[in-house]
């Protein structure tokens, strides 16, 4: 098997933070790598940006938006690597993080998804913020791994892209289209229960922007990401329905079945959900409703799965909306980003401030030789 990385973009629309991502990738000390680009229906410069700045990327355009499952799928299928890294188009790296990721691979026992470190960012004030990295456990059995996937108020230790998938697996493995919140997830349970076995290692860091704008390309509104969410819980309680020896799952799923259920409730859109998620609810023995996430007072848990049971959705969400007014607020979690506070921050911080400053750099020229030209041709 060759060592061959093709990194895997979706885009849409975000010109700017692309070239970004794209500075990012081209700095990588890894040598035997392609870009391939999806420019999923967008409507900015994208096209342009990429063919002036960047023509060694491969490029798949997609004339109206297919989402960002459907343009991960496309850009596979164009991808000659051995291994497939997927990039987020606001994201960063550091150099080393693929080099890393696959140096880790290789070493890792047959049959092993290694996933590495990562940490949120965000440029705040002219500053670099970050929050504590993370990764996940070196050795954690595949229930536990799921458990993380479908418990709703998980800590997330494993992302998308902090793994080296291997090509192979994209054999019998696609991204889900009908997903576009949670697809993340979903890609990584199905590759557990294909034989895959995700261990954590203390390698690479991926660079996690905070922002104002979805997390991913064409994330859709609240109402579509809560219909996403209905769609990828429902999917996998009948998944997991064949599967009785991950049945130790059964509380995360029904936490993430009751957190739809108590979304939806009031949303028009989710009714179609609500018999469907009830169902799926008491088959994976759920008897009462209870609020999820579940207050820390014992009093207040015992109060507000009364109010649902009792009293029904509706009545659930008034009570919690007049929780809501009276409760103090947390300060936002862009606020919660801290300063770089060591050596390994300060390096973190480098690098980013330097992909951050060489996107400006080439956006500037750029705009100074089409001004020049723009005289010239006058």
């Amino acid at each position: 098997m060759g060592n061959r990385v093709s990194i895997v973009i979706p885009t849409h629309n975000r010109a700017s933070l692309l070239r970004r991502a794209l500075v990012c990738v081209q700095s990588q000390t890894l040598r035997d790598k392609e870009i391939v680009v999806v420019v999923d229906g967008s409507t900015d410069d994208t096209l342009s940006m990429l063919a002036t700045s960047f023509p060694e990327v491969k490029v798949v355009h997609h004339p109206s938006s297919k989402g960002p499952s459907a343009a991960r799928n496309a850009g596979v299928a164009v991808a000659s690597g051995e291994w497939i890294f997927f990039h987020d188009d606001d994201d960063l790296m550091h150099p080393s993080h693929l080099a890393e990721l696959l140096a880790a691979t290789l070493a890792a026992p047959p049959q092993s998804l290694v996933a590495g470190r990562s940490r949120d960012f965000a440029v705040r004030d002219d500053s670099i913020v970050f929050s504590p990295p993370v990764w996940t456990a070196a050795e954690r059995s595949d229930t536990d791994t799921l458990i993380q996937f479908l418990e709703p108020t998980a800590l997330r230790t494993i992302t998308h892209t902090t793994i080296l998938w291997p090509r192979r697996l994209f054999d019998t493995e696609t991204w889900d289209e009908t997903l576009s919140f949670y697809e993340d997830f979903d890609l990584c349970g199905r590759a557990i229960l294909s034989g895959l076995h995700v261990i954590g290692r203390e390698v690479g860091m991926y660079y996690i922007r905070v922002h104002g704008a979805p997390r991913i390309t064409h994330a859709g509104d609240d109402t579509n990401q809560l219909l996403w969410s209905a769609r990828y819980w429902l999917k996998w309680a009948a998944i997991l329905r064949d599967h009785p020896e991950h049945r130790a799952c059964a509380e995360a799923l029904r936490n993430g079945l009751m957190d739809s259920l108590i979304r939806l409730s009031i949303v028009a859109a989710g009714r179609s959900y609500m018999p469907q998620l009830a169902a799926a609810f008491r088959e994976w023995g759920g008897e009462r409703y209870y609020v999820t996430p579940p207050p820390r007072s014992p009093l207040k848990r015992k109060l507000g799965d009364a109010v649902l049971n009792l009293a029904g959705f509706r009545a659930l969400h008034l009570m919690l909306a007049g929780a809501e007014k009276l409760r103090r607020r947390e300060a936002p979690y862009l606020d919660r980003l801290e300063a770089p506070a060591n050596e390994a921050d300060r390096q973190d911080a480098f690098y980013i401030g330097k992909y951050e400053g060489e996107a400006e750099d080439q956006t500037a020229a750029e705009r100074s030789r089409a001004t020049i030209a723009s005289s010239a041709s006058r």
